[in-house]
């Protein structure tokens, strides 16, 4: 692993009896810091569920299929971003025409005073053929109540998606993943982004090649890439954690500096992963060799970023946010 990060012990988080719909598998995790707290949003699943290798187009892509799978999205809350503690109830539950088959993977952003939350809704069984993979939109002020928007998305197996923490030119800028490159689009108001209409997206997909801001590079990303956490602003340009998958399936972490005015445009990215699979509980889970970030915060200089480990616990890495720029400066500049 790259020196940059620093492990925690072992897992943060990990399933347990109690709360039941979380006995299964918890892990990958959005994060938001706000008013002295960090606020997590994990995928969570009950015991029950089976493993095959049946009638899924993911077995071929080296992930094994699933029975009985229907995730929701849980909240927890940490002081020290460390230490949590979880709600009893689901927060995001699966009770939608387009998320009934599983919510998985939230992302945190905050447009003005609201708490902007992109999902994969999952609208037909994930153990079938054909999985519906959408991007979904849910909202909170007070992460108490929950307003689902449904699919912001196009008609596509898509998903990755994460919206920047602040308007650009006006914008609300997002970041999605048709793979296996990650594409970035733009949405003229909150408005637009609750509700878009069908002629936005079926332009976007008609250009789709022009949206493209990343597409995989170097050896350990070759089969896709995806957007992690949300962007975080900083002096240098907005931070972007992503991930990687190699032709062994294994999937690891890089970064990217994105222009602040003009995010379609990248300024330096890692060249070799930062994080990868090393510790038995990212090794062995429900999907093995996955290190997934999606949650990432910064207090008081220290980066402290949200993994899932093997489709089934959450890790948690830190390093100083003025270290991981230093280190992409020196991307840009190789001696």
């Amino acid at each position: 692993m790259s020196p940059l990060f620093t492990r925690s012990v072992g897992p943060i988080l990990q399933p347990g009896p109690t709360p039941s719909w979380t006995s299964g598998a918890l892990f990958n995790p959005g994060a938001w810091y706000h008013d002295g707290m960090v606020h997590l949003l994990f995928r969570a699943i009950p015991e029950g569920y089976k493993i095959t290798n049946e009638n899924c187009d993911d077995v071929q892509n080296g992930v094994p299929s699933f029975k009985n799978y229907v995730t929701s999205i849980g909240y927890a809350c940490s002081r020290d971003g460390i230490n949590f503690e979880l709600r009893p109830e689901p927060f995001i539950v699966p009770d939608s025409e387009f998320d009934r088959f599983g919510a998985e993977d939230a992302r945190i952003s905050k447009i003005d005073d609201t708490f902007l939350i992109t999902y994969t809704g999952l609208s037909r069984p994930l153990e079938g053929p054909i999985n519906g993979i959408r991007i979904a939109l849910a909202s909170t002020t007070d992460f108490k109540s929950i307003r689902k928007h449904g699919i912001v998305g196009p008609d596509v197996s898509d998903k990755d998606a994460v919206i920047f923490p602040r308007r650009i030119d006006g914008q609300i800028v997002m970041l999605h993943r048709i793979a296996p490159d990650i594409q970035l689009i733009r949405f003229d108001d909150l408005e637009e982004l609750f509700d878009p209409p069908d002629a936005k997206w079926k332009k976007h997909m008609k250009t789709l090649d022009d949206h493209v801001i990343m597409r995989p590079e170097y050896e350990w990303e070759v089969r896709k890439i995806g957007a992690g956490p949300t962007p975080i602003e900083t002096p240098e340009g907005w931070l972007l954690i992503y991930h990687g998958v190699d032709e062994h399936f294994v999937y690891r972490a890089g970064l990217v500096l994105l222009d602040l005015d003009n995010p379609s445009r990248v300024i330096a990215r890692s060249s070799q992963p930062v994080l990868s699979p090393e510790r038995e509980y990212e090794r062995l889970g429900d999907v093995d060799n996955v290190v997934f970030p999606e949650g990432a915060v910064v207090i008081d200089d220290m980066l402290h970023v949200y993994y899932g480990a093997a489709d089934k616990v959450i890790g948690h890495v830190s390093a100083r946010l003025s270290d991981v720029l230093l280190y992409l400066k020196k991307e840009m500049n190789p001696v």
